[in-house]
């Protein structure tokens, strides 16, 4: 699954990341100051992110200028990806507030960390 950082308005400030990545999007998100490297190259500030969301262009194949329409929402929902996407969203954000505590847990991919959710 693949989800989009926006830092601002220009199609040149939007940057896809895989979801394994989110919850680090999010740590940084959530601490202005701090800095991450995603493993595409992608280096941000968290002050510079303006959101965090699905990225459902680059999961279905379609062009990242295609603007959705009611069909490509009834294919993703038929698909399942709209839920799937949520619920690796809210994973995220829970994980991410994990890393105070252990900010290795930021290099974890995200599907390695559900068992330290329930610690």
């Amino acid at each position: 699954m693949k989800i989009k950082i926006t830092t601002g308005f220009n199609e040149d400030q939007k940057f896809t990341i895989d979801s394994e990545e989110s919850h680090k999007a999010y740590y940084i998100f959530n601490n202005p100051d701090k800095r991450g490297t995603f493993n595409n190259g992608v280096a941000l500030i968290g002050k510079d992110i303006r959101s965090i969301m699905p990225d459902y262009n680059s999961e279905m194949g379609w062009n990242p200028t295609h603007k959705l329409d009611d069909d490509d929402w009834n294919e993703l929902r038929a698909k399942g990806v709209d839920v799937k996407m949520r619920n690796i969203l809210e994973e995220a954000k829970k994980v991410s507030y994990l890393a105070e505590k252990n900010p290795q847990i930021l290099n974890t991919p995200l599907s390695e960390t559900k068992n330290k959710l329930l610690v």
